[in-house]
């Protein structure tokens, strides 16, 4: 059920972020427009990422069964990844956020992935 209320919501939110960009002119869309591009942008991200991780975990699941190279493994579940991928789809969205307000460099850029690995560490230690 979750896996499908995912998909929904990843696919209302993709159409919804294409006919904004199509629609509106950069010009015109205003503050509450940029905020609808981001988390539209972030909310697609996190669908996206989530089963592509999804479905990369079933299939190596079920490659490492058939070739019997170690014992059984079960695959994450989708809620796991879904918590995982939240925080990851965050870093392009910051890195997009500064980019807009200055710029990306190397320190910025590092300051985002130790923000991203700590924020896995988080979901590691609360979602087990």
């Amino acid at each position: 059920m979750f896996e499908k209320l995912l998909a929904i919501v990843g696919l209302v939110s993709a159409g919804l972020l294409l006919i904004f960009i199509v629609t509106t002119p950069p010009s015109e869309a205003g503050a509450f427009g940029i905020l609808a591009v981001f988390v539209l942008t972030y909310i697609v991200l996190v669908a996206s990422l989530s089963f592509v991780v999804w479905m990369s975990g079933r299939l190596s699941s079920k490659i490492r069964n058939e070739l019997k190279f170690t014992r059984k493994k079960e695959p994450m579940s989708m809620r796991k990844i879904y918590y995982y991928c939240s925080v990851i789809a965050l870093g392009p969205i910051i890195a997009i956020g500064l980019q807009s307000v200055g710029g990306v460099g190397i320190y910025e850029l590092l300051l985002v992935c130790i923000f991203i690995i700590l924020g896995c560490v988080y979901v590691s230690k609360r979602a087990a």
